[in-house]
């Protein structure tokens, strides 16, 4: 059991704090809703790691090369009060945006992706609920952070989440 003086800090010591505490412990989410939010966490990590470059037709006589950075993913749950929806989560996708482009369509294939091609660096915001049987999509959010310009921030519709191939992200909605 903690000493008078931990016990006080453990109570009255914010969040953050908290988890730095010796003694202190942070609730943590277990069950049904932790592992399916682990699975849908690492189908999302494992289809961002696997997106390859693309070329496709660009303006008048162009071809684009796209290219995206490997994606930092971060998952978390949190219990709610609710008795309705006893759990939330959240994965953010961070990543970057490379685009090339060329005359003629092989001429794009064989552009190596670089640094210097950076078009933008994205996070990607996706919240869910936990209805007790099953993880439900309710928002996301797209921010992009393109040099000399101004950031943009852009809500997701589920159509753009739900997107097939390199640039959506199906695997990241759950099931």
């Amino acid at each position: 059991m903690p000493s008078a003086p931990r016990l006080f800090l453990c109570v009255l010591a914010p969040a953050a704090l908290l988890l730095a505490l010796p003694g202190c412990k942070q609730a943590t989410v277990e069950g049904p809703a932790q592992v399916a939010f682990d699975t849908l966490v690492a189908a999302c990590t494992q289809h961002l790691a696997a997106r390859e470059p693309f070329v496709r037709p660009g303006g008048t006589a162009e071809w684009a090369k796209t290219g995206y950075s490997p994606a930092q993913v971060q998952g978390e749950v949190q219990r709610t009060e609710s008795t309705v929806t006893p759990y939330v989560g959240k994965i953010v996708v961070k990543d970057n945006e490379a685009r090339a482009t060329a005359p003629t369509e092989a001429a794009a294939q064989a552009i190596t992706l670089t640094p210097a091609h950076l078009l933008s660096n994205r996070t990607h915001t996706f919240v869910y609920s936990f209805d007790g049987k099953q993880w439900v999509w309710q928002n996301g959010q797209r921010l992009t952070k393109i040099p000399g310009q101004n950031d943009a921030t852009v809500p997701l519709a589920r159509a753009d989440v739900a997107a097939t191939g390199p640039q959506g992200f199906a695997p990241c909605l759950p099931r």
